[in-house]
């Protein structure tokens, strides 16, 4: 916790999304425990999908001492900073992230374009038009060679090991019926999970969880921080 008695949570996006998708999910943290101030933040443009280069500019730009937490691509890489700051952070919150991407899960190379991820977000659930609505008015002018270099970085994670060393506090979100991270996806990260991690499950959620059960992840985020003691 700072000086003013604030505690930093910092959200990294998804592959491509941006931080705007994040912020209504930031604004209800903020609501259920107004000593939380979270930050969501955009990514570096970087040339290289090399995972050190992409954690030196994280490193760089974050807050010391904040909580770091990520959706999908950005909750590996927050995983990933985790285990580079060790006591300087003082825990972890991951949503929709897996350890590595899966065989079972699309080819990384056969991703589709950013355009056409609104309506893959919520697989699994029933209401996939609000939210590929509510996205396409977030979604970032992102160039064609940064999402390919995040592409790349998103393909050559991986972070078995890295859970497995972590230390620090660390709640893993996923959706019930997520078909991007499904449950095979997750059992690898609950194998590699050490003793101070766990996971738990949003009901009736698809991978946009984050997004159309905002409030819903917020509570059991701060929940989890305020029995972490922050």
């Amino acid at each position: 916790m700072s000086a003013t008695g604030k505690t930093t949570l910092v959200l990294l996006p998804g592959w491509v999304l941006g931080p705007q998708p994040l912020r209504p999910l930031a604004q209800a943290i903020e609501r259920c425990d107004d000593t939380i101030r979270v930050q969501c933040a955009p990514y570096p443009q970087l040339k290289s999908h090399h995972l050190d280069e992409w954690l030196d500019a994280l490193d760089a730009r974050l807050p010391d001492d904040a909580w770091l937490g990520g959706w999908s691509m950005g909750g590996m890489l927050a995983a990933a900073l985790a285990e580079r700051r060790g006591l300087r952070t003082p825990g972890l919150i991951t949503m929709g992230a897996g350890a590595r991407v899966m065989p079972s899960e699309p080819a990384v190379g056969s991703l589709p374009p950013p355009e056409a991820w609104p309506a893959l977000l919520d697989q699994g659930r029933h209401d996939v038009w609000h939210l590929g609505k509510r996205l396409l008015k977030t979604l970032p002018r992102t160039g064609t060679r940064q999402s390919a270099v995040e592409l790349a970085l998103l393909g050559a994670m991986d972070l078995r090991q890295t859970l497995l060393r972590l230390t620090m506090p660390q709640l893993h979100l996923f959706g019930e019926h997520d078909m991007l991270i499904p449950a095979p996806t997750r059992q690898v990260v609950a194998e590699h999970l050490s003793p101070a991690g766990q996971i738990q499950l949003i009901p009736d959620a698809g991978h946009g969880f984050v997004i159309d059960q905002a409030d819903q992840t917020a509570q059991a985020i701060v929940a989890f921080m305020q029995a972490s003691g922050r």
